[in-house]
C-alpha cells in the first residue's frame, strides 16, 4: 500500500498531537485512565512506546525515508521535550525512565520499518522472477 508524502506527514502530525495531549493530561485524568484499563502495566507507558514506534516507522518508510540519524535525533528531542513539558502539567513529574521507553519505542519502529522494507522487496523480487515462467 502506497501513501503520499502529505498523508505520511498528516499521520505524524496526528500522532504528535496525541502524544502532546497525553503528556499534558493532568495526573488525575491519567490515574483514572490507568485504573479504567485494569492492566498489570501502566497504559501511559505502553501508549508512549507505541506512539514513538509508530512515528519512527512512518518516518523511515517511503515516502518520507528519514535517515536513522534524523529519526534518532527527532525521537530524542521529542522525548526530552515531552518530559520537560510535564513540569507544567498538574500532578505530573518528568522521568528519565519515560525517555528510555520513548527511545525504545523509536528503536522498535525503526526495526519494524526495516523488516517491512525487506518483506516488500522480497515480494517484488518474487513477482518479477516469476515472469515468463510457467506457473504449476
Amino acid at each position: 500500500m502506497k501513501i503520499t508524502r502529505k498523508t505520511a506527514l498528516g499521520l505524524l502530525a496526528v500522532l504528535l498531537v496525541l502524544l502532546l495531549f497525553g503528556t499534558q493530561m493532568p495526573g488525575a485524568w491519567r490515574d483514572e485512565a490507568v485504573a479504567a484499563t485494569r492492566m498489570p502495566w501502566q497504559i501511559t507507558k505502553v501508549a508512549h512506546f507505541v506512539i514513538f514506534a509508530s512515528m519512527a516507522c512512518v518516518a523511515r518508510l517511503p515516502p518520507l525515508r528519514w535517515t536513522l540519524v534524523w529519526v534518532g535525533c527527532a525521537a530524542l528531542a521529542l522525548a526530552l521535550l515531552t518530559e520537560a513539558l510535564q513540569h507544567f502539567a498538574a500532578n505530573r513529574d518528568p522521568s528519565w525512565k519515560d525517555v528510555a521507553i520513548d527511545l525504545a519505542g523509536a528503536l522498535v519502529g525503526v526495526v519494524l520499518a526495516r523488516v517491512a522494507t525487506c518483506i516488500n522487496r522480497r515480494a517484488w523480487c518474487r513477482v518479477f522472477s516469476s515472469r515468463g515462467k510457467r506457473q504449476i
